[in-house]
């Protein structure tokens, strides 16, 4: 790509470790603004290479489970059950603010001429998709039989035995359908802005019989959405930030094999031969060759810390139409 050709515009999903440290502790406030501005200083060399319409959507995934724990110990001085709307809401509004402050500083420090905003950002679902039959995604923190009992009769949460560890909540997943806000993404990026938005997937909410929005407790595949964001504004490259260098087949196995490029076709056919782990790696795929069928151009799976070089072609698994 010459560096007089316009640049795509491009759709960058952090995943929930964009903030997170590693390991289960949960992360200091000022670990929280250094792991961003980590995230933050991989736009550096974009912007100044002249990569001028960029949205930022992140996950939250750690975040709802510490809001979710929090709830748990003060439950005796604070009886109040706040619903699952609620949280991703919280953490879009904590998650963006670091991110925004971060990012403008950021600029700042560069000498670069950018300021973002962050976008508290609904997205709706069909109160009928088959996941609210079906709650899979587990969420916030351990409970052992007793609790779990108590919390089913008491709250009619549905808990499920986890991987030996005790039982957790589980909760619906349904698919995105519409992003509310979206005119205001456009304005943002008319007016220059780097935009911050659809958190942790967006904030659940159903369409009523007489058009109000109403929240719903389920929580929304953050890769999903900003493949339907990125879709619906008309953006050029999808890129999805993970904690693996490529997307691989056989993965974990002695005969696993780095994809580096692939088509939609291609893609479609080892999703259906499930060379893909519903928990890790198969959304993102998903995501991807849905962007690309609804109109895009480029969809990249790359590792948190190679943002740049995998926008340039050098590293990450490039799927293409």
């Amino acid at each position: 790509m010459s560096s007089h050709s316009p640049k795509p515009s491009l759709l960058i999903a952090f995943g929930g470790n964009a903030l997170n440290v590693p390991g289960n502790a949960p992360a200091h406030q000022r670990e929280e603004f250094r792991q961003a501005r980590q995230s933050m200083e991989q736009l550096v060399p974009l912007l100044q290479q002249g990569y001028e319409k960029i949205i930022l959507t992140h996950g939250n995934g750690p975040q709802v489970g510490q809001i979710f724990r929090q709830q748990e110990l003060t439950l005796h001085e604070f009886p109040r059950q706040i619903t699952l709307d609620v949280c991703v809401a919280d953490s879009q509004g904590r998650i963006g603010y670091i991110l925004q402050n971060v990012f403008d500083n950021v600029c700042q420090q560069h000498g670069i001429d950018k300021k973002s905003f962050a976008v508290i950002t609904q997205v709706v679902v069909d109160p009928k998709d088959p996941g609210f039959d079906n709650p899979s995604k587990p969420i916030g923190v351990f409970y052992s039989k007793e609790e779990a009992d108590r919390l089913t009769t008491e709250r009619g949460w549905i808990l499920r035995e986890d991987s030996g560890r005790g039982y957790r909540r589980v909760v619906p997943s349904p698919q995105p359908l519409q992003i509310v806000e979206k005119n205001i993404f456009h304005h943002l990026l008319d007016e220059g802005l780097i935009a911050i938005g659809a958190g942790g997937g967006g904030i659940p909410v159903i369409r009523t019989p007489d058009g109000q929005l109403e929240g719903i407790e389920a929580v929304i595949d953050k890769d999903r959405t900003s493949a339907l964001l990125a879709s619906e504004l008309g953006i050029d490259w999808l890129v999805i930030l993970t904690q693996v260098d490529h997307v691989f087949l056989d993965f974990n196995t002695p005969q696993q094999r780095p994809i580096h490029e692939a088509t939609v076709t291609a893609m479609e056919t080892w999703l259906n031969e499930d060379h893909f782990t519903e928990g890790s790696m198969k959304p993102k795929v998903e995501a991807a060759v849905q962007f690309l069928k609804n109109g895009g151009k480029r969809a990249i799976i790359a590792h948190l810390n190679q943002l740049h070089t995998a926008v340039e072609g050098n590293s990450g698994t490039h799927v293409v139409p």
